[in-house]
């Protein structure tokens, strides 16, 4: 090496960085693979949105309540309770949505006995008078509450599950008229029925950061999940080409020609970017897919939000955090891609044959992985310790810390200070790769390991 030469010197940046965008679409593979990634992210939500309508069509078929399906000759509702119920009170039981279909249940089969009525009949001589296609739903209320019991007679030829539906509904009924006879509102009735959340024991600490969240549980792991995948594509769509460009180059000893007019830094980080805008571009061209795909969806065939939100990959996590939100995505992407660029280089210039290729290749998807699972971990734990070494620690931090942030599990310090290592770690490759890259890419070695990298820089 020139002693005299400036190893962070960028001359002949430019040339690299062009020839490296052209190449890259010339490559039929690299070509084919951005035109499926794209009809992926276009059609991927649909055809998952309609594959998982079908299997839920085809539980919701057994389970689905429907006055036309259920073969019955009476329905008797004997209510023992001071709740008193008519016809439009439980005409869910016969009422059809579709008005063109006639009931199977209708009214002329239905007989309420209330607490006024149950003197005229005995439960017992109800019960005893079933017949083989009758269904009794018997009412009562004592110390524990009240209970509801669906009866047939003991040679019935009425299916079990229809029984049970019919019951099911009366019960739901039920519920509904004995709130509102008691004055509870409708948004009454639904926070009644939803249920206590209970959170467990925290410190207060740990209840001002639950406090401080954005999004929930669910929502945290959607975005954790969504937005790794998009740094393990960006990794891995670059490190493989970038890996074997420098080991063609270098095995067709075209790399002594460029470096008289070329620095090794320029030829590096050429590379590098070059393959980065040939990523974003099918990034960009996949959002747009992706959200043609959820345009055509909504508006031409009415599907609502709530049921098509998160299908597919989604790119709504740039979104749904407003503009600075999403720069601040967007700037760790690109953080992300010039470390594992860089690192990919490195690697490849270490490369001599086509064998040391896959080695060389293996070793940088071997960390993304490591990541990529890490950080689906860390979403699905969703502890504040966990969130905030993920975020602090790169190479974990690129695919963690800008996530934590957005949806408030870690502030705004901290981010910064994520933000800062990982600089530190793109600064210090690039300065290992400034004092190596001449040497590894003219050398002869065939161990693509971090020693040998590191040894090269010493000479």
């Amino acid at each position: 090496m020139d002693k005299r030469e400036n190893i962070y010197s960028m001359k002949g940046f430019k040339k690299v960085f062009g020839f490296t965008v052209k190449q890259t679409f010339k490559n039929k593979g690299y070509l084919v693979s951005f035109i499926i990634f794209v009809l992926v992210m276009t059609f991927m939500g649909p055809i998952q949105y309609m594959g998982q309508r079908a299997g839920q069509g085809a539980a919701e078929s057994g389970l689905e309540y429907s006055p036309t399906k259920i073969e019955v000759d009476n329905v008797y509702i004997y209510n023992q309770t001071p709740v008193s119920l008519d016809e439009k009170a439980v005409e869910d039981l016969y009422k059809t949505k579709d008005e063109l279909k006639k009931e199977n249940i209708n009214k002329d089969k239905l007989t309420i006995y209330n607490l006024a009525q149950v003197g005229e009949i005995s439960e017992d001589e109800l019960l005893d008078g079933l017949k083989e296609k009758d269904v009794a739903v018997v009412i009562s209320l004592d110390q524990e509450g009240y209970h509801i019991k669906s009866v047939m007679a003991d040679e019935s030829k009425v299916e079990l599950d229809d029984a049970d539906k019919i019951a099911e509904v009366i019960n739901n009924d039920f519920d509904e008229k004995r709130l509102s006879d008691s004055d509870v509102s409708d948004d009454d009735i639904k926070m009644i029925f939803s249920g206590v959340d209970k959170g467990g024991v925290l410190s207060e600490s740990d209840l001002k950061s639950e406090e401080q969240k954005t999004v929930g549980r669910q929502n945290y792991m959607f975005y954790m999940l969504g937005y790794s995948i998009i740094i393990f594509i960006v990794v891995s769509m670059s490190s493989s080409y970038i890996i074997t460009s420098v080991t063609e180059e270098k095995q067709s000893k075209l790399v002594e020609n460029l470096l008289v007019s070329v620095r090794p830094m320029a030829l590096l980080m050429g590379k590098v970017l070059g393959m980065m805008s040939y990523v974003v571009l099918v990034l960009v061209c996949g959002a747009i897919g992706s959200n043609i795909s959820n345009y055509v969806m909504k508006n031409v065939f009415d599907i609502t939000n709530e049921e098509f939100g998160g299908q597919g990959f989604n790119f709504s996590i740039f979104k749904d955090f407003g503009i600075s939100g999403g720069i601040i995505l967007l700037v760790s992407i690109v953080l992300a891609f010039i470390a594992f660029g860089t690192i990919s280089g490195l690697f490849g210039s270490t490369c001599n044959k086509t064998e040391d290729i896959q080695n060389a290749t293996g070793n940088v998807m071997t960390v993304s992985m490591v990541c990529y699972f890490a950080t689906i971990a860390s979403g699905a734990i969703d502890n504040n310790i966990v969130s905030l070494v993920g975020a602090i620690v790169p190479p974990l931090s690129f695919f963690t810390a800008p996530v934590a942030y957005v949806t408030g599990r870690i502030s705004l310090p901290l981010l910064l200070l994520a933000f800062v290592l990982q600089i530190a770690l793109i600064v210090f490759l690039v300065m290992l790769s400034a004092k190596s890259y001449r040497n590894l890419i003219l050398s002869d070695s065939t161990t693509p390991k971090l020693k040998t990298i590191f040894k090269s820089a010493k000479m």
